[in-house]
């Protein structure tokens, strides 16, 4: 029988060229035979198309590719979402344009996904994290990230209220679940939005084991805290947006977390305007979300300069 054929799906936008060609490289050296590269360039400044075209002939010697261009900037999800209506293969791989793959990524994930006993809808990875030079930080992500906790199995929707342990760049599954889940809503990351919903629909499962190098740098689209520099931004980037995935989620599933969720999401947005009753209803529901609502009940009251502070070390010590 012959292996299933997998798409890589290569959202790119202003790629820098020394990480772009590392990962193409990687990707070229895939030991995985039944691949195509679909390379989407989302209205990029730099390079040019044709420019990026010649880059990618460089790299790309071994697997076929087929490289595509938005008109306009779309953003990341809605690129991603083209991309697996622009697939023709079985199954579908998502990829960072600044990461480098080990050789037997794809091989080990298909495997996973097709001999794993618990027939999961999705599969991911452990990943290793470099620095912006490509040095190493940590060998496991969920090693130096001690909230990132690896899970499988059924029943992970509730876990995935709060935070994704799912990396986008490590995912795999059918072509044609992918496209049940199109489109991709906006103001929530796709990879979280891709994990929950598998989870609505059977099982997670994931490799231990590495397998890529995940690139840490200032500019991560997903770094803690990311963006957050007063306590507005905070509001915005971890309040609000918490209460868009809630809604998002509440479409597929109905259980009983969901319903704590909204309490405690209704509490935080009181407790960030200051109102009455509100610093104690929010600690009352502690429990749904320890770390998160400690931090919101008194560093939200701190002076400015040392909520800033607050927030730094948090980046810092978090990736």
């Amino acid at each position: 029988m012959e292996a299933k054929s997998v798409a890589i799906l290569l959202a790119v936008y202003n790629p820098p060229l020394d990480w772009f060609g590392e990962l193409l490289d990687s990707l070229d050296a895939q030991t995985y035979e039944n691949l195509h590269i679909y390379i989407r360039d989302d209205a990029s400044a730099s390079p040019s198309p044709s420019d990026l075209e010649a880059f990618l002939a460089e790299h790309l010697l071994r697997v076929s590719y087929t490289f595509l261009r938005n008109a306009v900037n779309m953003g990341s999800n809605a690129t991603f979402a083209t991309l697996v209506e622009d697939a023709r293969e079985d199954l579908v791989a998502f990829c960072d344009q600044d990461d480098i793959w080990l050789p037997d990524k794809i091989a080990r994930s298909v495997k996973l996904l097709e001999e794993s006993p618990l027939s999961p809808v999705l599969v991911c990875s452990e990943v290793a994290v470099i620095d912006a030079d490509g040095h190493a930080l940590t060998p496991l992500i969920s090693a130096h990230r001690k909230r990132h906790v690896f899970l499988r199995g059924t029943g992970l929707a509730p876990a995935l209220l709060h935070r994704n342990f799912a990396l986008g760049c490590t995912m795999l599954l059918s072509r044609e679940r992918a496209l049940t889940y199109l489109p991709f809503p906006e103001g929530i990351i796709h990879d979280h939005y891709l994990a929950y919903r598998a989870a609505c629909d059977g099982a997670i499962d994931y490799l231990p084991e590495p397998t890529m190098r995940y690139r840490v740098y200032g500019g991560n689209q997903t770094g803690v805290m990311q963006g957050v520099r007063t306590k507005r931004d905070y509001y915005e980037k971890r309040i609000l947006v918490f209460d868009r995935r809630l809604t998002e989620f509440s479409r597929y599933a109905d259980f009983p977390e969901l319903i704590e969720a909204r309490r405690w999401g209704d509490a935080r947005r009181d407790n960030f305007e200051r109102r009455k009753g509100a610093f104690r209803r929010l600690r009352s529901l502690r429990h749904v979300n320890r770390a998160t609502t400690l931090f919101e009940l008194y560093a939200l009251r701190f002076p400015r300069p040392l909520f800033r502070l607050a927030v730094r070390l948090i980046q810092k010590r978090l990736l």
